[in-house]
């Protein structure tokens, strides 16, 4: 039986076709924003996290019969997660379709993939991009040299500036970095305790990738012509992130400790529908996903500042 395309729902025969080039475009380069967050399934309409403060170091026992002395967590602090929709669209004119511009039609998925895309990525680099200045669950920014300890009081840091650089042998070096990584062996939990914290990913804009490759895979210590080995070679993994705004700041992230936390309410959708009286096919993307942070620990923040600043 031959299809008659001049009836209503002639939009459906397109769907396929341009849902597949939307869904390849999304995945036509690797995410970026994968590599750095916990990406995470929420059924909800909105996550919370509420942070408990460890236990004190053991006691020692008084005598043979003395009771256990117990102990109880705090409550640190609460973190929520709130997921936001977002939606974009086309229309096709029946016209379009019927003159054979089929070619330019393919172009509009694409452009939509690519825009939600950039939508995405760009939203997970803003918790590392307002990092230095947007105050978090704990009145202090994701990296601050002020972050409270809950039980025990006192401020800890995150956060290492660098004065006066002027380019990026300046901010990334073999130095700034073992500094960064000394920071993060001397993380203490709520509690005071320190935990283990090793970072494994330098996470850059694409201005230092350059020096980042010199100082993380020269044999000997870069910059130099000593034979000097470079204490920093393999044990870190270089994520470029394009849409980093800062030229001048870096990040050490330990996976297994940090919690940069990016949820999935609704990942990305394409669907269609066709207006009776006008015959013009409208596609749509949809998503829906919140992001943030619910601990500053396991992460590093390294910037440049003025000179005194």
């Amino acid at each position: 039986m031959t299809l008659d395309t001049s009836k209503a729902g002639w939009s459906r025969l397109l769907e396929p076709g341009l849902r597949k080039i939307f869904f390849e475009s999304w995945k036509e380069y690797p995410t970026q924003f994968t590599q750095v967050f916990n990406v995470l399934n929420s059924k909800k309409h909105a996550e919370h996290d509420l942070s408990l403060t460890g236990f004190g170091p053991w006691e020692a026992r008084t005598s043979e019969t003395s009771a256990v002395p117990y102990d109880d967590p705090m409550e640190g602090f609460s973190i929520d997660y709130t997921h936001t929709e977002f939606l974009k669209g086309f229309k096709v004119s029946r016209a379009m379709v019927d003159d054979e511009l089929y070619n330019q039609i393919n172009k509009l998925p694409k452009n939509l993939a690519r825009s939600g895309r950039a939508k995405v990525e760009t939203d997970a680099a803003s918790v590392l991009n307002n990092g230095f200045t947007n105050t978090g669950y704990d009145t202090e920014p994701l990296f601050s040299k002020e972050h409270p300890i809950k039980r025990t009081g006192g401020k800890v840091s995150n956060l290492i500036e660098v004065s006066g650089a002027t380019n990026p042998e300046d901010i990334l070096n073999e130095d700034t970095v073992n500094e960064a990584i000394l920071l993060a062996r001397r993380t203490t939990d709520d509690a005071g305790l320190k935990i283990v914290v090793r970072p494994k990913k330098l996470v850059i804009p694409p201005n230092l990738e350059p020096q980042a490759q010199r100082i993380v895979n020269s044999a000997q210590r870069p910059g130099t012509d000593l034979n000097d080995i470079n204490t920093i070679k393999s044990k870190l993994q270089i994520v470029v992130m394009d849409y980093l705004d800062k030229d001048d700041a870096f990040f050490l992230l330990d996976d297994d400790v940090h919690e940069l936390n990016f949820f999935w309410r609704v990942r990305p959708e394409f669907k269609s529908e066709e207006d009776f009286d006008t015959l013009e096919a409208k596609y749509r993307g949809y998503m829906r996903y919140s992001h943030g942070y619910s601990n500053w620990r396991g992460a590093i923040g390294v910037r440049a500042v003025a000179s005194g600043g």
